[in-house]
């Protein structure tokens, strides 16, 4: 690893795996930028760490989750700090992890199933990398399922190792620990078993092992995946570019 948890983990009030994307070993020697920013959901934050991110450079947030879900838990409006707030769902259906039950066939296979479904969300996420003036968070719920396949087409496209990549995913579950009881009862309320509930909540590296064998046999390469949803050579090119300092 080229950097330590405690250096990307961006503390905030009643907010939840926050982390940058920065300090990574990436092409030509150089190194990952720290203007990208993943998290779980945001709907808790207050005041105060609004005006934290604004003063932070935040200026574009980019919301995996559906419609459903933004009704529900609703992110605090960030117009006064001129942040910007695009709702682009992976999907609509719920097909999380979480929502599948005894019907889970894997991570592996619902990662592969996001890639599919979820084409405009992460071209959406691309381009909106590409194109802010500032700093771009991206979020789901928990931050860890869709925004980790989010995190790791980023991190490939800036040539970052396959073993970062996949050390980035596994973070998830030390930072949302605390949020580890939240999140069984919520799912042990739908029936859910509590052996089922604690493997759901977890972020196993050979999930993402195999997230990135699919990547590599479909699409060759991040961007080859961003050019299959719509997005110009150009513009990945740029965006490599936008990745790294």
């Amino acid at each position: 690893m080229t950097t330590t948890t405690l250096e990307r983990h961006i503390s905030l009030e009643i907010a939840f795996n926050v982390r940058h994307l920065g300090g990574y070993s990436a092409a030509n020697g150089r190194r990952t930028t720290g203007r990208v920013i993943r998290a779980a959901s945001l709907h808790r934050l207050t005041p105060k760490s609004v005006a934290q991110l604004a003063a932070n450079g935040l200026k574009t947030i980019v919301d995996f989750r559906s419609t459903a879900e933004v009704e529900r838990d609703r992110t605090p409006d960030m117009n006064e700090h001129r942040v910007r707030n695009i709702n682009v769902p992976v999907f609509e259906s719920d097909a999380a992890p979480s929502a599948l039950g005894d019907n889970f066939p894997g991570f592996g296979a619902v990662y592969e199933r996001f890639l599919d479904q979820g084409g405009t969300a992460y071209r959406t996420l691309a381009q909106s990398v590409l194109d802010a003036e500032g700093a771009v968070l991206f979020h789901c719920a928990a931050g860890k399922d869709r925004t980790g396949v989010g995190a790791m087409l980023l991190l490939q496209l800036a040539g970052v190792a396959e073993s970062d990549i996949v050390a980035d995913y596994a973070e998830s579950a030390d930072h949302l620990e605390s949020e580890r009881p939240v999140w069984i009862e919520r799912m042990t309320e739908r029936g859910m078993s509590p052996e089922l509930s604690e493997k759901l909540l977890g972020s196993h590296p050979e999930a993402m092992e195999f997230t990135l064998d699919v990547l590599r046999h479909r699409w060759g390469s991040a961007a080859g995946y961003l050019r299959a949803q719509g997005m110009s050579g150009q513009r990945i090119e740029r965006l490599q570019e936008r990745l790294v300092e």
